[in-house]
């Protein structure tokens, strides 16, 4: 079992669906959103990924500001959290 960061940076469907994805594999797959925010009411589509791959997938979602639905995860801690991943994909 692989341990997969997803950093999600502008393509945010595209990066929630791929990680989506990689958690069919078996594979421990969290997904961070960092310094910028979107409105997932505005995407329709990220919308409905979130609301399925929260329940189902065991994809820890983080982010180093305050924003519902993720875990609050210091700018701090980031580097030393990212090497326990065995990849790191920004997307």
């Amino acid at each position: 079992m692989k341990k997969i960061a997803v950093i999600l940076t502008r393509r945010y469907s595209e990066g929630i669906r791929m990680a989506a994805g990689f958690s069919l594999l078996d594979d421990k797959v969290d997904i961070y959103l960092l310094d910028k925010d979107f409105d997932a009411a505005a995407i329709p589509l990220i919308e409905q990924y979130l609301e399925m791959i929260k329940p189902v997938a065991g994809i820890g979602l983080y982010s180093n500001f305050q924003k519902e639905g993720f875990n609050f995860i210091s700018s701090a801690y980031l580097g030393k959290k990212f090497l326990e991943y065995d990849y790191v994909i920004p997307y």
